[in-house]
């Protein structure tokens, strides 16, 4: 019998699964790779590392478990197959098996244009059916962005996901993921769709940096550095069309309200033209409030709508 490492959980005993070994361990959760014995397939289990022993760890799992329920339909969001909870009070959830992350990928080589714009779509539209659906994702990141030989993106985890009938926005500094949080995660403001705008625009610039906007480090900077860090520029990329970059700034707008939505960032990405003329010179920013593009803010249905000032940016037919 295997020795159970030093502070690590034992291996779970799940019905109808067999050969459990560990996957990735993280401070919230284990996951492991399982045989699906009834149907002959291999998944992943993700085993919550604390027992449901509060009301608040109780409703954390179900936010997680309806949240991804609900969301598994969508072709860029990980199937979820099962929940439950084992007999030390351990909850579960049983999920399609992927390959690996975007972090794991951008580690090993960053990401070039094409393939990032093409991948922005893909979970600006798992966003898109997200929101609609009433869900808030607020961990959008590299690391939740799965990709196996069937699928090349899926978005996982919903682990801090808020329910249209949930409406909590307590989410402690210990569990965000500063390098993809806007400023207002750390104000504890509303929750609304431009947080996972943000954060997905964010991830797109870091996996084809190799690493978060703004950031020089892999260590997470003390919080007054970090709010320091979203009054910096994000400057432009080697190789990158500069209409790419522009699209990605304009989604981490310090101001949620002046970001797009999660439809709006995807009709962005997809109208991108890769290859520009080479006199190409992106339009400026308007700079005057009366010039500057309002978004709807999801909280609001008062607040006018206005057109984007695309320009250039989205090909020769507004040239």
């Amino acid at each position: 019998m295997t020795e159970t490492p030093s502070g690590a959980l034992p291996v779970p005993y799940v019905p109808g699964m067999s050969g459990l070994s560990i996957m990735a361990r993280g401070g919230y959760a284990t996951v492991y790779r399982a045989m699906q014995d009834s149907v002959g397939r291999e998944v992943a289990i993700k085993v919550e590392n604390r027992r449901l022993e509060s009301d608040r760890d109780q409703a954390r799992f179900l936010r997680e478990a309806r949240a991804a329920g609900r969301m598994s339909s969508h072709p860029h969001v990980v199937d979820l197959f099962d929940v439950g909870v084992t007999v030390d009070q351990h909850p579960y959830l049983i999920m399609e098996l992927c390959d690996g992350s975007y972090l794991d990928r951008m580690r090993r080589s960053p990401l070039g244009a094409a393939e990032t714009r093409d991948l922005g779509v893909k979970i600006a539209d798992a966003l898109v059916h997200s929101h609609k659906n009433g869900v808030l994702h607020r961990d959008v990141k590299p690391a939740n962005i799965l990709y196996s030989e069937f699928n090349t993106a899926v978005l996982a985890d919903f682990g801090l996901a808020v329910l249209g009938e949930m409406r909590d926005s307590s989410v402690t500094l210990e569990v965000l993921t500063p390098a993809y949080a806007p400023p207002e995660m750390f104000r504890h403001d509303e929750p609304s769709g431009a947080v996972d705008v943000y954060a997905l625009c964010a991830t797109l610039y870091a996996v084809m940096k190799g690493r978060p906007p703004r950031w020089d480090g892999d260590r997470s900077p003390s919080l007054l550095t970090l709010m320091d860090l979203f009054h910096q520029p994000i400057p432009d990329l080697p190789g990158v069309p500069p209409a790419l970059t522009q699209v990605l700034r304009w989604g981490m707008d310090n101001d949620p309200s002046r970001r797009p939505t999660a439809q709006q960032l995807r009709e962005l990405l997809t109208s991108v033209q890769l290859n520009p003329p080479i006199n190409y010179v992106p339009p400026p920013r308007p700079s005057s409030s009366d010039d500057t593009p309002t978004i709807r803010n999801p909280r609001s249905a008062k607040t006018p709508k206005k057109k984007w000032p695309f320009g250039g940016l989205l090909g020769s037919q507004d040239r």
